[in-house]
């Protein structure tokens, strides 16, 4: 099972066996689509995901063929409220304080863990420069699309430049500007195959230059990408800032605070799911779903409750809520009765990906409803 659902094993050591390589074999460069598919179906599914975030994460790396993350080592990341989640020695799993850059390290070793063992090709971009290094590739697959500049890395390479020390300033301009640089000339090449790069700025602060920073985004927006944004702050002025920069966008950017902030927003929303690690990862990863976007943002109708849970567990296709609740109920718990509990950030505990009792609840409105008898709710 994987550290991201079942066991939830957060920011520990990656081993080169599992994930992160330097070097991609031959045969595996020679994969055909399908064949390359189902390898990364299998890897994730000996993960632990749901098959439905399985091939919603397959489908969006074919469709996303390269990620870039910007990493703010600034010395902002020293400030100590980040959260981690570690497990105790009896398999218990508890929230502890940490630097920022303890929780982003975390971030980014499960990051590369699964890119590298994908073989989705990453650019890992320290926003400065450390004594282990600034720039680097995970998961290259001997196909690259956009240019590049840093060095294939692996899983020792990844931790030795998380374990320096966060100093300088947040030249969040001049990385967009060289992640600009790098797409630029394949921009015409991802619009003819219907494709696109993600891009993920993983920052705690504001860029040097807010207004040329505006104009780098803007730019970077007009080429084929995927915007992320992973807040490792949850102070009101950050938090303000790339509101207000969303709404000056053209495009809309996907922002993401942490695996639990994010997990509560969820239960405001969508109190039926449970918003699992795995799931928050993928979305940093970029899903091209966009039910996956609307998850904190408003309260998922009945009919999308229904198209989110198949893509999610890889069910069959349900029945509408809104026909017959019961018998919809009943399916998803003989499809959650499939699958292993998954951690929830927000109560600590290993519990089903689908809160039955909550699902029946939203479908109806918060409603008793006619034809509720025999449902059989888990």
């Amino acid at each position: 099972m994987s550290q991201y659902d079942t066991q939830v094993v957060i920011g520990r050591p990656v081993v080169e066996a599992s994930g992160v390589h330097s070097a991609v074999p031959l045969p595996e460069r020679l994969l055909a689509p399908m064949e390359r598919r189902n390898t990364m179906m299998s890897i994730l599914a000996e993960r632990g995901w749901p098959p439905g975030l399985t091939d919603a994460c397959v489908r969006s790396i074919e469709a996303f063929p390269v990620r870039f993350v910007v990493v703010d080592n600034s010395g902002s990341m020293n400030r100590m409220d980040g959260t981690r989640l570690v497990t105790m020695p009896n398999g218990t799993i508890k929230s502890i304080k940490a630097t920022r850059w303890a929780e982003l390290g975390d971030v980014v070793m499960d990051f590369a863990e699964a890119v590298g063992a994908l073989r989705a090709e990453s650019h890992l971009h320290l926003l400065n420069p450390s004594s282990a290094g600034q720039f680097f590739v995970v998961g290259a697959n001997g196909d690259s699309v956009t240019g590049c500049v840093g060095a294939p890395a692996d899983a020792n390479a990844i931790k030795s430049a998380m374990a320096t020390s966060p100093t300088g300033s947040t030249p969040l301009t001049e990385a967009v500007q060289l992640i600009i640089s790098l797409i630029a000339p394949a921009a015409d090449k991802l619009r003819a195959q219907g494709q696109q790069a993600v891009v993920v700025l993983a920052t705690d602060g504001l860029p040097n230059e807010p207004p040329t920073f505006l104009r780098a985004l803007q730019e970077l927006q007009r080429l084929p990408v995927w915007l992320v944004v992973r807040l490792c702050t949850d102070e009101s002025e950050v938090v303000d800032y790339w509101s207000e920069l969303d709404a000056q966008l053209e495009m809309p950017l996907e922002t993401l605070d942490d695996v639990r902030g994010e997990a509560e927003e969820v239960r405001k929303t969508n109190p039926w799911l449970t918003y699992a690690p795995s799931l928050h990862l993928a979305r940093t990863m970029g899903l091209q779903d966009k039910l996956f976007d609307l998850l904190d943002e408003r309260a998922l109708l009945p009919t999308q409750c229904k198209q989110l849970i198949e893509r999610l567990l890889g069910c069959a296709e349900l029945l509408e809520p809104e026909i017959d609740t019961p018998a919809f109920i009943k399916q998803v718990s003989e499809a959650l009765a499939q699958l292993p509990n998954v951690y929830d950030p927000v109560s600590c505990r290993m519990v089903p990906w689908i809160n039955t009792s909550a699902l029946l609840k939203h479908c109806r409105g918060g409603r008793r409803g006619s034809g509720s008898g025999g449902c059989v709710i888990a």
